[in-house]
This record gives structure tokens, C-alpha cells and sequence, in this order.
């Protein structure tokens, strides 16, 4: 089965910072495009980096359609407590006077998972009422999530605020977001690495631990810039012994260096691809490096080069 098949409506790429969870997010959500699926990638970040790789100003909570069949929104507290109570619930004095009062603002900002029940409830809402209320229709949401300890977390928060037993409005929403998460047809997560020792000591801690949150296995684990089409086996490579007797030593020993490099990156690969054996639903993908090879070396070129591998790559999935 190709990753991209009989996916969840809503896709949670979780990872630790510094892996390309961004990147792999907004690749996932361009190779859906192009099989004709209208798709939002969704994120909750102080500094909204996806529009601008596309020439954009940066995204705000309405969707910004940035390339055909692709929309970017980021999640701020402030215009979610907005839509949700204007336009949502129809209650926009309340909002006024109460919500967007100073006193209850420092209480949201205080209060523990108030803020991450916002933004999976927009989540909720995107692919329910959305298209109602606002107009706005998705095949698919792709969830850029905070870094590991923040988007684990957002896993965690249904069944944390489910053990308070809250009613009323608070309740009503708790149901809903505690429902989209229990539903695999509608949920489901992967998880993004890199084949790098501190990368994949996080990720063989995350993997339980999303297991746990969401009741059942992630997807799949993406190992970005995988070097496995690269290098492969123990042996020497045969062109560094070829080069040997053409090429300056220094040029040699620098491709040597590249060579061993890559050679670790695989090693870690392969760790995770033992160690998580049979951890996910569709096992350990290899996405293959692309900032070497993408000519222009910008963000937009790697995404749509890792896009167009990811049809390819993933059927591969071990």
C-alpha cells in the first residue's frame, strides 16, 4: 500500500524540531494536490515560514491558498477564541465584553490546555462546519505540529481534560475534539525523523508514546534526507578507489568524509527501521535526500522535488 492511500481526513506530523517536519508536511500535503485533493496544511507556530516559500506574506487563521489545490493557516489564540465565539456560536458581544475581556484573557493565557483545545477544536472545525460557516472545503488536513514535547502532547490533552468531566460549552467541545481523535477514519499521525543520533533517540521515545495518546500505532515514521538510495552495504565505494589516482588527496579525502557521513546516516536508518519494527501501521518510509540535489536549493524546490518522490519512495515502506 502507497502512504498516500486511505489516509485519515486529518494527518498529525509530529517530530522534533530541527527535522523538516515542515518540509515533509508541506511535501505530504503538494503530493495529495496533485492526485486532485483540495488540502490545508495547519500550523501553530510563532513564525509562519510555509506562505513565504512560496512568495507570500505569512499565513494567519484563514487559510492562504499559496499553489493549486494547497492552503497554508496558522493558529493564533486570538483570532481562534474570535472565530469560535463569533462566528461559531453567534456570540459576539459576549466575545466583546467577556472573552476578549482583559481579566478572562489572563486567565486563557494561564489556564493549562485551554490553548491547545482551541487549536484542536479549529482542527475539529475545519473539517466538519467549516464549509457551512465560513465557505471553506478540504479533502485534507496536514498538521504541521509543535516540536516533540508540545505536538505530543496536543495527543495527550483529549483524555487529559476528559478526566475533569467538564459540561456546557466547554464539554460540548471536549466531546468533539475527544471523537476526531479516537476516530482512525478521521486521525492519524506520522512521525518525522532524521537519520541522526539525537533524532532517533527522540523518536524511538515519541513512537510509544503517540501509540499510547492515540490508542493505535502512527502511520508511518518518515526518515527525511535518508541517504538509503545513496550509499548502501559495507563495501568501499568503488569510485573513491577510481579517484584516488586522478584527483588532488584533499578532494579525495574531503569525498571520503561525505562518504562516511552518509554511511552513518544509513546506520542510524537502519537502527530505527529495527527498533521500530513493526511500531507503526505502515513501518519506517525513506524519504531520500533532496537539498543536495535540488538545483536552486530552495525551500519551494525541495518540497515539490520531495512531493514528487514521495509516490515512489513510500512504496518501499519496510
Amino acid at each position: 500500500m502507497n502512504l498516500l492511500d486511505d489516509l485519515p481526513r486529518v494527518v498529525f506530523v509530529l517530530g522534533k524540531g530541527g527535522v523538516g517536519r515542515s518540509t515533509v508536511a508541506t511535501a505530504l500535503a503538494t503530493a495529495l494536490g496533485r492526485r486532485g485533493e483540495r488540502v490545508l496544511v495547519f500550523e501553530w507556530t510563532l513564525s509562519e515560514a510555509i506562505a513565504p516559500w512560496f512568495g507570500l506574506p505569512p499565513a494567519g487563521i484563514d487559510p492562504c491558498q499559496v499553489a493549486p489545490r494547497l492552503w497554508v493557516a496558522n493558529f493564533q489564540l486570538d483570532d481562534a477564541l474570535r472565530a469560535f465565539f463569533v462566528g461559531h456560536l453567534g456570540m459576539g458581544l459576549f466575545y466583546r465584553h467577556v472573552v476578549h475581556g482583559r481579566a478572562l484573557r489572563r486567565l486563557v493565557d494561564a489556564a493549562p490546555g485551554i490553548a491547545e483545545m482551541m487549536f484542536l477544536g479549529h482542527v475539529c472545525w475545519l473539517t466538519t462546519l467549516a464549509e457551512k460557516e465560513a465557505g471553506l472545503s478540504f479533502d485534507r488536513v496536514v498538521v504541521d505540529s509543535p516540536a516533540t514535547g508540545h505536538g505530543a502532547s496536543l495527543l495527550d490533552l483529549p483524555a487529559t481534560l476528559g478526566a475533569m468531566h467538564a459540561s456546557g460549552l466547554m464539554g460540548t467541545e471536549m466531546a468533539r475534539v475527544d471523537e476526531m481523535m479516537n476516530d482512525p477514519r478521521w486521525t492519524g499521525a506520522l512521525v518525522a525523523t532524521l537519520p541522526e543520533e539525537l533524532s532517533v533517540e527522540e523518536t524511538l521515545e515519541l513512537v510509544p508514546r503517540a501509540t499510547k495518546s492515540l490508542g493505535r500505532p502512527p502511520l508511518a515514521v518518515l526518515v527525511n534526507r535518508s541517504a538509503a538510495t545513496i550509499v548502501s552495504g559495507d563495501a568501499r565505494r568503488k569510485w573513491l578507489d577510481e579517484l584516488r589516482a586522478r584527483m588532488p588527496r584533499a578532494v579525495v579525502a574531503g569525498l571520503e568524509a561525505i562518504d562516511a557521513d552518509l554511511r552513518g546516516r544509513l546506520a542510524f536508518e537502519e537502527q530505527l527501521r529495527r527498533e521500530l519494527d513493526g511500531a507503526s501501521q505502515r513501518g519506517t518510509v525513506a524519504l531520500d535526500e533532496q537539498l543536495a540535489f535540488v538545483a536552486e536549493g530552495s525551500p519551494r524546490a525541495v518540497v515539490e522535488a520531495l512531493a514528487s518522490s514521495f509516490e515512489t519512495e513510500v512504496a518501499g515502506a519496510a
